[in-house]
């Protein structure tokens, strides 16, 4: 099955960094399309007709916006470029990926130094939200190093339906590129408070449930020959961002359900992506495509849907 990858591209140094994380994702496979978008912003009066011409000249502003991407990419195969309507970036990007059937949107973040490179109300979470398909992320600086998101391709799991589906498409993923996979799960000491679990033993309790997660996964996984687990402790994004830090792919999903099931709560994939440690891949509840997602195939051993453990 052909896959599509979407790059939302602006000419700036994040546009940058979410095309070289789109190309670096779309060489994993061979019959991969990438579609560079450079969306405009149209949301005319519906009592009013729009301005002889306006809409025009915004597509062709747009198509102006992508002449960098053009002239880096534009002999590159299976690469197209369009200018994309929408009433915001993120309603363009979804819009486009609805019609293409894309697997995946990429974007990136602001560059500016500090704290809270992604705010909310910014293009990436309006992005994340709702989005049709994965979400990709590109860190600060991406496109300046040696883009190659096969070196480790990391998971987090905590036996949910969400983090179930992120182990099947980080293990096609690791499969398709001969990368190690790394599956993580994280110890929260406030899930043991909150989980009514007391005394000296729930802390060990608690990791032993983790661990239990953590081996049903691996089980579950085939075709990689490099599959290791690692049990993190600590607020699960700072843990996650820490141990994935020289990951070159971290695949999360958008929601776990319950005290001792936090790893991968919105909140965590949000403060996350807000400034990624390394490129990221966040799967949304609902989302009707996923990279590398095969009609014959699927390289976790189950059909998709199912959760780990079942």
């Amino acid at each position: 099955m052909t896959q599509r990858i979407i790059a939302g591209y602006v000419d700036t140094p994040g546009g940058r960094d979410a095309l070289a994380l789109a190309v670096a994702l779309a060489d994993l496979s061979p019959d991969t399309e990438l579609t560079v978008a450079r969306v405009y912003l149209y949301n005319p009066p519906v009592e009013t007709e729009p301005p002889s011409g306006w809409r025009k000249a915004l597509r062709e502003t747009a198509e102006a916006d992508l002449g960098w991407a053009r002239e880096r990419y534009g002999t590159r195969e299976r690469t197209s470029f369009t200018a994309a309507c929408g009433v915001s970036p993120a309603d363009g990007l979804h819009r486009l990926a609805d019609e293409l059937g894309a697997q995946a949107i990429v974007t990136g973040v602001s560059h500016r130094k500090g704290a809270g490179r992604i705010l909310d109300g910014s293009v990436t979470e309006q992005t994340l939200r709702g989005a049709p398909c994965a979400v990709a992320i590109a860190p600060v600086g991406y496109a300046e190093g040696a883009p190659h998101p096969a070196r480790t391709i990391a998971v987090a799991v905590n036996g949910s339906d969400e983090s179930s589906r992120a182990l099947e498409v980080a293990g096609r993923i690791a499969r398709k590129s001969g990368a190690p996979l790394r599956i993580l799960g994280v110890v929260e000491q406030s899930a043991v408070w909150y989980s009514g679990y007391m005394g000296p033993g729930a802390g060990n309790d608690v990791r032993e449930f983790v661990r239990q997660d953590l081996d049903r996964a691996r089980e579950r996984v085939t075709g990689v020959d490099d599959v290791r687990v690692s049990i993190l402790e600590g607020e699960p994004s700072r843990a996650l961002g820490q141990a994935a830090g020289d990951a070159g792919l971290l695949v999360l999903g958008s929601r776990g359900h319950g005290p001792l099931r936090r790893v991968i709560l919105g909140s965590v994939s949000a403060r996350l992506v807000r400034e990624p440690p390394c490129p990221l891949l966040v799967l949304p509840r609902g989302a009707a495509h996923v990279p590398g997602e095969d009609d014959d195939e699927t390289s976790a051993g189950q059909t998709p849907g199912a959760a780990a453990g079942a």
